[in-house]
Protein backbone atom coordinates (compact mmCIF):
# COMPACT_ATOMS: atom_id res chain seq x y z
CA UNK A 1 0.00 0.00 0.00
CA UNK A 2 2.83 2.40 0.89
CA UNK A 3 4.55 1.70 -2.41
CA UNK A 4 1.36 2.45 -4.34
CA UNK A 5 0.89 5.76 -2.52
CA UNK A 6 4.52 6.71 -3.14
CA UNK A 7 4.20 5.88 -6.82
CA UNK A 8 0.98 7.91 -7.04
CA UNK A 9 2.58 11.02 -5.52
CA UNK A 10 5.60 10.71 -7.83
CA UNK A 11 3.37 10.52 -10.90
CA UNK A 12 1.29 13.46 -9.65
CA UNK A 13 4.41 15.57 -9.09
CA UNK A 14 5.67 14.84 -12.59
CA UNK A 15 2.29 15.79 -14.10
CA UNK A 16 2.24 19.09 -12.19
CA UNK A 17 5.79 19.93 -13.26
CA UNK A 18 5.04 19.20 -16.90
CA UNK A 19 1.83 21.24 -16.68
CA UNK A 20 3.69 24.20 -15.21
CA UNK A 21 6.33 24.08 -17.92
CA UNK A 22 3.69 23.87 -20.62
CA UNK A 23 1.91 26.95 -19.23
CA UNK A 24 5.05 29.03 -19.44
CA UNK A 25 6.08 27.79 -22.86
CA UNK A 26 2.56 28.01 -24.19
CA UNK A 27 2.30 31.80 -23.66
CA UNK A 28 3.09 33.23 -27.06
CA UNK A 29 3.42 36.73 -25.61
CA UNK A 30 6.59 35.69 -23.83
CA UNK A 31 8.70 35.02 -26.88
CA UNK A 32 12.24 35.96 -25.89
CA UNK A 33 13.15 37.54 -29.20
CA UNK A 34 10.05 39.75 -29.16
CA UNK A 35 10.61 40.74 -25.54
CA UNK A 36 14.23 41.65 -26.27
CA UNK A 37 13.24 43.79 -29.25
CA UNK A 38 10.65 45.66 -27.19
CA UNK A 39 13.20 46.23 -24.43
CA UNK A 40 15.81 47.53 -26.87
CA UNK A 41 13.26 49.92 -28.38
CA UNK A 42 12.20 51.16 -24.94
CA UNK A 43 15.81 51.80 -23.87
CA UNK A 44 16.63 53.62 -27.11
CA UNK A 45 13.65 55.93 -26.58
CA UNK A 46 14.55 56.37 -22.91
CA UNK A 47 18.10 57.52 -23.61
CA UNK A 48 16.84 59.82 -26.40
CA UNK A 49 14.13 61.43 -24.24
CA UNK A 50 14.42 64.96 -22.82
CA UNK A 51 13.15 64.52 -19.26
CA UNK A 52 14.17 68.01 -18.14
CA UNK A 53 12.14 69.58 -20.94
CA UNK A 54 9.15 67.35 -20.19
CA UNK A 55 9.22 68.35 -16.52
CA UNK A 56 9.42 72.07 -17.31
CA UNK A 57 6.56 71.81 -19.81
CA UNK A 58 4.12 69.49 -18.04
CA UNK A 59 5.07 69.98 -14.39
CA UNK A 60 1.71 71.53 -13.48
CA UNK A 61 -0.17 68.61 -15.04
CA UNK A 62 1.82 65.86 -13.29
CA UNK A 63 0.89 64.29 -9.98
CA UNK A 64 3.50 63.88 -7.27
CA UNK A 65 4.31 60.26 -8.19
CA UNK A 66 4.80 60.97 -11.88
CA UNK A 67 6.84 64.11 -11.16
CA UNK A 68 9.13 62.18 -8.78
CA UNK A 69 9.55 59.45 -11.43
CA UNK A 70 10.53 61.93 -14.16
CA UNK A 71 12.91 63.73 -11.81
CA UNK A 72 14.61 60.39 -11.09
CA UNK A 73 14.85 59.68 -14.83
CA UNK A 74 16.40 63.13 -15.39
CA UNK A 75 19.05 62.49 -12.71
CA UNK A 76 19.86 59.06 -14.16
CA UNK A 77 20.04 60.49 -17.69
CA UNK A 78 22.49 63.16 -16.52
CA UNK A 79 24.59 60.51 -14.75
CA UNK A 80 24.75 57.91 -17.54
CA UNK A 81 24.66 60.44 -20.45
CA UNK A 82 23.92 57.96 -23.23
CA UNK A 83 23.84 54.31 -24.28
CA UNK A 84 27.11 53.00 -25.65
CA UNK A 85 26.36 49.31 -26.16
CA UNK A 86 24.44 46.32 -24.84
CA UNK A 87 26.55 43.64 -23.19
CA UNK A 88 24.12 40.87 -22.21
CA UNK A 89 20.40 40.07 -22.01
CA UNK A 90 18.74 37.85 -19.39
CA UNK A 91 15.12 36.68 -19.02
CA UNK A 92 13.00 35.81 -15.99
CA UNK A 93 9.71 34.30 -17.15
CA UNK A 94 6.80 33.07 -15.03
CA UNK A 95 3.21 32.11 -15.87
CA UNK A 96 1.85 35.68 -15.77
CA UNK A 97 4.86 38.02 -16.13
CA UNK A 98 8.26 38.32 -17.75
CA UNK A 99 11.24 40.47 -16.84
CA UNK A 100 14.02 41.35 -19.26
CA UNK A 101 17.31 42.48 -17.71
CA UNK A 102 19.98 43.96 -19.99
CA UNK A 103 23.54 44.76 -18.99
CA UNK A 104 24.40 48.14 -20.54
CA UNK A 105 27.64 50.06 -20.97
CA UNK A 106 26.90 53.78 -20.84
CA UNK A 107 28.80 56.71 -22.34
CA UNK A 108 29.77 57.79 -18.82
CA UNK A 109 31.69 54.52 -18.41
CA UNK A 110 29.18 53.09 -15.94
CA UNK A 111 27.90 49.56 -16.37
CA UNK A 112 24.28 49.19 -15.23
CA UNK A 113 21.46 46.65 -15.22
CA UNK A 114 18.25 47.87 -16.89
CA UNK A 115 15.14 45.82 -15.99
CA UNK A 116 11.78 46.02 -17.77
CA UNK A 117 8.75 43.92 -16.75
CA UNK A 118 5.94 42.75 -19.05
CA UNK A 119 2.45 41.57 -18.11
CA UNK A 120 0.78 38.36 -19.29
CA UNK A 121 -0.36 40.08 -22.51
CA UNK A 122 3.20 40.95 -23.45
CA UNK A 123 2.78 44.69 -22.71
CA UNK A 124 5.08 46.76 -20.55
CA UNK A 125 3.70 46.67 -17.01
CA UNK A 126 2.60 49.96 -15.46
CA UNK A 127 1.46 51.06 -12.01
CA UNK A 128 -1.71 52.93 -11.08
CA UNK A 129 -0.18 56.26 -12.15
CA UNK A 130 0.78 54.92 -15.57
CA UNK A 131 4.52 54.76 -14.84
CA UNK A 132 6.43 51.91 -16.43
CA UNK A 133 7.90 49.12 -14.29
CA UNK A 134 11.42 50.03 -15.33
CA UNK A 135 14.50 50.53 -13.17
CA UNK A 136 18.27 50.73 -13.18
CA UNK A 137 20.44 48.68 -10.79
CA UNK A 138 24.12 48.87 -10.06
CA UNK A 139 26.16 46.29 -11.91
CA UNK A 140 28.47 44.21 -9.75
CA UNK A 141 31.14 41.80 -10.84
CA UNK A 142 31.48 38.33 -9.37
CA UNK A 143 34.39 39.54 -7.23
CA UNK A 144 32.32 42.42 -5.84
CA UNK A 145 29.43 40.08 -5.08
CA UNK A 146 31.76 37.63 -3.33
CA UNK A 147 33.36 40.49 -1.39
CA UNK A 148 29.97 41.74 -0.20
CA UNK A 149 28.86 38.21 0.68
CA UNK A 150 32.10 37.64 2.60
CA UNK A 151 31.70 40.88 4.55
CA UNK A 152 28.11 40.00 5.41
CA UNK A 153 29.22 36.55 6.56
CA UNK A 154 32.04 37.94 8.73
CA UNK A 155 29.72 40.54 10.25
CA UNK A 156 27.06 37.94 11.02
CA UNK A 157 29.57 35.53 12.58
CA UNK A 158 31.12 38.35 14.64
CA UNK A 159 27.72 39.31 16.04
CA UNK A 160 26.99 35.67 16.92
CA UNK A 161 30.35 35.22 18.69
CA UNK A 162 29.96 38.49 20.61
CA UNK A 163 26.54 37.41 21.83
CA UNK A 164 27.92 34.00 22.88
CA UNK A 165 30.81 35.63 24.75
CA UNK A 166 28.41 37.97 26.54
CA UNK A 167 26.19 35.02 27.55
CA UNK A 168 29.21 33.03 28.83
CA UNK A 169 30.40 36.01 30.90
CA UNK A 170 26.92 36.47 32.30
CA UNK A 171 26.73 32.78 33.28
CA UNK A 172 30.18 32.92 34.90
CA UNK A 173 28.99 35.81 37.12
CA UNK A 174 26.21 33.69 38.62
CA UNK A 175 28.58 32.01 41.12
CA UNK A 176 29.68 35.39 42.50
CA UNK A 177 26.06 36.45 42.86
CA UNK A 178 25.41 33.23 44.83
CA UNK A 179 28.38 33.85 47.12
CA UNK A 180 27.16 37.36 47.93
CA UNK A 181 23.73 36.03 48.88
CA UNK A 182 25.21 33.19 50.93
CA UNK A 183 27.48 35.57 52.88
CA UNK A 184 24.53 37.71 53.87
CA UNK A 185 22.58 34.63 54.99
CA UNK A 186 25.45 33.25 57.15
CA UNK A 187 26.36 36.56 58.76
CA UNK A 188 23.55 36.52 61.39
CA UNK A 189 24.19 32.94 62.73
CA UNK A 190 27.94 33.59 63.00
CA UNK A 191 27.33 36.76 64.98
CA UNK A 192 25.01 34.86 67.32
CA UNK A 193 27.55 32.06 67.82
CA UNK A 194 30.45 34.40 68.63
CA UNK A 195 28.49 36.47 71.13
CA UNK A 196 29.78 35.77 74.71
CA UNK A 197 27.32 34.00 76.94
CA UNK A 198 26.19 35.96 79.95
CA UNK A 199 27.47 34.43 83.21
CA UNK A 200 24.78 32.73 85.21
CA UNK A 201 23.93 34.37 88.50
CA UNK A 202 25.42 32.40 91.32
CA UNK A 203 23.01 31.35 93.97
CA UNK A 204 24.02 32.10 97.59
CA UNK A 205 24.93 29.06 99.63
CA UNK A 206 22.61 28.12 102.43
CA UNK A 207 25.19 27.37 105.16
CA UNK A 208 22.54 26.65 107.79
CA UNK A 209 21.13 23.73 105.84
CA UNK A 210 24.65 22.33 105.32
CA UNK A 211 25.46 22.34 109.06
CA UNK A 212 22.23 20.57 109.91
CA UNK A 213 22.91 18.04 107.16
CA UNK A 214 26.46 17.44 108.50
CA UNK A 215 25.14 16.86 112.02
CA UNK A 216 22.52 14.37 110.80
CA UNK A 217 25.05 12.48 108.68
CA UNK A 218 27.58 12.36 111.55
CA UNK A 219 24.98 11.00 113.96
CA UNK A 220 23.89 8.38 111.45
CA UNK A 221 27.46 7.21 110.87
CA UNK A 222 28.11 7.04 114.64
CA UNK A 223 25.00 4.97 115.24
CA UNK A 224 25.89 2.63 112.42
CA UNK A 225 29.46 2.11 113.72
CA UNK A 226 28.26 1.61 117.32
CA UNK A 227 30.54 4.44 118.48
CA UNK A 228 29.39 6.26 121.55
CA UNK A 229 31.09 9.49 120.72
CA UNK A 230 31.22 11.17 117.29
CA UNK A 231 34.24 13.32 118.21
CA UNK A 232 36.55 11.46 115.88
CA UNK A 233 34.28 11.77 112.82
CA UNK A 234 34.83 14.62 110.39
CA UNK A 235 32.57 15.22 107.33
CA UNK A 236 34.75 16.92 104.72
CA UNK A 237 32.38 17.19 101.78
CA UNK A 238 28.79 16.60 100.80
CA UNK A 239 27.92 15.56 97.22
CA UNK A 240 24.30 15.79 96.20
CA UNK A 241 23.10 13.19 93.74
Amino acid sequence: MKRKLLLFFCVLSCVLMVSGCSLVRGNENFDKKTLEQQTDSFLSNWFAADFEGTISTYKDQMDDTTLAQYQLYAEQKAQYKGLKKKVKTEFTITTDSATVTETLLCESGDKVLASLTFDKDGKIQTDDSGNYSFKFDEYKTLGQKMQKAGLNTIMSMSIVFLVLIFISLLISCFKFIGLVGKGKADKAPMAAATAPAAPAASEPENLVDDLELVAVITAAIAAASETESADGLVVRSIIRR
